[in-house]
């Protein structure tokens, strides 16, 4: 795609889940040029980490070096820290790595907590997510969810019961399929929402469209392109939202995908845009 003027295609702002540790130079330039100024970063690994320092570490390459290295490019980095599914971490690993992430709270480097979650369902990952539950509740933060990868409604019910047992209200359930998103949907808190992941080894543009007009009048829908380790491409939110606009899909329902409804769900972010302006 990619066939518009960019300015006609990058009008507004638009914000971006990715795992910023895992992007290039080459890609920070792309973001810039593409009309990106904000972006929220999780944290995701491709191996069970063997100690809370390696966490430790993690998270302090997210929250400092890499915001620094953003801001070299113009682009404003808004980490969000959490321990995703681990199905055999320690119990000892978890305490400190918790503590760890209050830490961080506390400093105000953080704007929510993820990516938490059950990818397949065992009760070493129900624990850890419950854990890091309590601590969004504590400091009435955000949470990012991870998408089950099987028994996906069975599990995505047993996290939607968790945050109303822990009293969050502000969430994204990320990487989101249409099940998913219908399941989403059915829950009564407004800042409970659903993203779309789209890209490469995700939703394409065209099944993003799809799972879109399925609820088109639904709000609570965010679209991102969560970038990792894994083949990707920066062009998965631009070219998704460029299809949508030829689809002639309502502007305002757009730009809630795109931006207004993560500031729905990370108030905080709102200020340091501003701030950071």
């Amino acid at each position: 795609m990619l066939t518009k003027s960019s300015h006609l295609i990058y009008a507004g702002q638009r914000i971006d889940i990715i795992h910023s540790i895992y992007r290039t130079v080459g890609d920070l330039k792309m973001f810039r040029h593409m009309g990106f100024r904000d972006l929220i970063t999780t944290l995701i690994l491709p191996f069970t980490p063997t100690s809370a320092n390696s966490l430790k570490d993690c998270f302090t390459w997210m929250c400092d070096f890499d915001v620094k290295r953003y801001a070299q490019y113009s682009l404003r980095l808004h980490p969000v820290i959490g321990i995703p599914p681990f199905r055999n971490l320690n119990s000892k690993i978890i305490d400190s790595a918790v503590n760890y992430i209050e830490d961080f709270i506390k400093t105000k480097k953080i704007i929510g907590v993820g990516e938490i979650g059950m990818g397949f369902g065992t009760k070493d990952e129900y624990l850890l997510m419950k854990r890091q539950l309590a601590l969004v509740s504590k400091f009435d933060l955000p949470v990012v969810i991870q998408a089950p990868t099987v028994n996906k409604v069975a599990l995505t019910s047993i996290i939607l019961k968790e945050l109303v047992k822990s009293k969050v209200t502000r969430a994204i359930i990320n990487h989101a399929d249409l099940e998913i998103v219908e399941l989403v949907l059915r829950t009564h808190e407004p800042n409970i929402k659903v993203g779309i992941t789209v890209g490469q080894q995700a939703t394409s543009p065209e099944e993003a469209l799809n799972i879109f007009k399925s609820y088109s009048r639904s709000d609570r829908i965010v679209l991102n392109s969560s970038l990792g380790y894994k083949d990707s491409s920066v062009f998965g939110l631009a070219n998704t939202i460029e299809l949508f606009e030829e689809e002639n899909i309502d502007e305002e329902f757009l730009e809630r995908m795109y931006y207004s409804n993560y500031l729905e769900v990370f108030p905080s972010l709102s200020t340091r845009i501003k701030l950071m302006s």
